[in-house]
């Protein structure tokens, strides 16, 4: 289904995607375009605002942990913790679940992870939500493994012979395309995991190599208690999240980026900013979203601490309670 138009009628419908016969996937969003080369080497050359602090001290000052896991998870059966960029833990009916981990020291972080894996005592499933490496981490997979060789892994479509090569066991790899929607039951009960659509791509090499050769997406997870949506990466359009909304909202939880959206001009077709992720917030009715994807890497040229500070005025501006949207500090635990 093309997914080109918009209202009630593009929200009701499910947005499609489709492989071409040499296995490539064809972005369905008009809104969105690989930048040409030169806008590439514009956007390499763009004016860098993050500003980093130049010690470990002064990011201790700016954006301080809060390693508060061990008293929240304890006392509840529902939480979440952000361990940093898109890499969180979620505790559902006392299931636990990752997204995207990343807890190695390859992508250049600056904020190292809120919560190391040798802190947690179990993982029952992990949700990717593409192939970029600030996503997919081939030593946080492997660490993932050794430790908790039981998870089981959700990813989308193309990426299963990948997670074979890196020693998961195939009955382990759970591969789905936007919209499937798979149960497993664990010792503590059941969850629905539902691959979503997203406003992305992917590629772990070079064009021409493995570009597109792999599906991106976002995930609904579902426990008998609780509905959560994680966004993975995305840029905006008027139709796929109100359709998350009609067919798998209201969510009690949703994840969703804010941060790496500047310089503006090159990266709104892969990237929310604030403003558009209050949008996705409203549109697939949240009941309270936790903005991800900023405060971690070096990626995006606003200020580092933007994020936050811009996704606070355009609350404002949308007239929505600053309580309903919020930021964590890197290691931070809530009760959904």
């Amino acid at each position: 289904m093309a997914c080109s138009s918009g209202g009630d009628q593009g929200a009701e419908s499910k947005c499609s995607i489709k492989r071409d016969p040499s296995g490539y996937f064809n972005n369905p969003f008009p809104e969105f375009r690989f930048l040409s080369p030169f806008e590439l080497f514009k956007l390499a050359r763009a004016k860098n605002n993050k500003n980093l602090p130049s010690t470990e001290e002064e990011i201790d000052q700016t954006l301080p942990y809060k390693k508060n896991f061990d008293d929240v998870d304890s006392k509840s059966q529902n939480t979440v913790t952000w361990i940093g960029h898109s890499s969180c833990l979620l505790k559902m009916s006392g299931i636990y679940i990752l997204t995207d981990p990343v807890f190695s020291q390859k992508r250049k972080r600056f904020r190292q992870p809120g919560l190391s894996l040798e802190e947690i005592d179990k993982v029952d499933a992990v949700v990717i939500s593409h192939d970029h490496y600030d996503h997919l981490d081939y030593n946080s997979v492997i660490d993932i493994n050794k430790r908790f060789p039981s998870s089981q892994w959700f990813v989308p479509l193309g990426l299963k012979s990948w997670f074979e090569s890196s020693g998961i066991r195939s009955e382990s790899i759970h591969e789905m395309n936007w919209w499937e929607e798979k149960s497993h039951t664990f010792q503590e009960g059941e969850l629905t995991f539902t691959c979503l659509p997203a406003q992305h791509w992917s590629m772990r090499i070079a064009p021409g190599i493995d570009m597109n050769y792999s599906l991106w997406c976002g995930w609904r997870v579902m426990s008998s208690e609780k509905n959560v949506y994680f966004a993975g990466d995305t840029g905006y359009n008027n139709r796929i999240f109100r359709q998350i909304g009609n067919h798998c909202g209201p969510f009690d939880l949703s994840l969703i980026p804010i941060g790496a959206y500047e310089p503006r001009e090159y990266l709104k077709c892969q990237h929310v900013n604030p403003e558009e992720a209050v949008k996705v917030h409203d549109e697939v009715n949240s009941k309270l979203s936790l903005g991800i994807h900023w405060g971690t890497l070096r990626q995006g040229k606003e200020h580092y601490l933007a994020p936050p500070r811009d996704l606070k005025y355009a609350l404002e501006v949308a007239n929505i309670n600053e309580a309903k949207f919020v930021t964590f500090q890197h290691g931070e635990c809530r009760e959904i």
